[in-house]
């Protein structure tokens, strides 16, 4: 954040942790959270659970995570609710380098979009391992 400081970035501090573990050859359950101080941040605290299932080793992934997030009311203001994501994705392992990964999301009370009440999102991420 130091140089964004400089460009007009507002000044902040946060603390995230992450932890995730393998159970067997298949299952991966995960537990996240974080809390920022101004900064700019989406969110001032947040936290996600979830876990990814892998129905072959080193192949594809089915993933699905659920998000708890207060938006920052240094960023927003302090009226916004509180925003609620679930999100589902499946990991097509296309080959050893590169994997396709659809994925859908509802989001509840977005903060960024606090006229509407809930939206969804359609994606596709690709990643590229060399």
């Amino acid at each position: 954040m130091d140089d964004s400081i400089l460009a007009g970035a507002q000044r902040g501090w946060g603390v995230a942790f992450s932890h995730v573990q393998q159970l067997g050859e298949r299952w991966t359950p995960f537990l996240r959270g974080g809390y920022a101080e101004d900064g700019g941040s989406l969110l001032q605290k947040s936290v996600s659970a979830g876990f990814l299932f892998q129905p072959k080793s080193a192949g594809d992934q089915l993933g699905v995570g659920l998000n708890w997030g207060q938006p920052n009311k240094t960023t927003f203001g302090p009226d916004l609710d509180d925003q609620i994501t679930a999100e589902a994705f499946y990991r097509l392992q296309v080959t050893p380098q590169f994997a396709l990964t659809p994925n859908i999301e509802y989001i509840k009370d977005p903060a960024l979009n606090p006229e509407n009440s809930s939206l969804w999102v359609v994606g596709l991420r690709a990643r590229l391992a060399l």
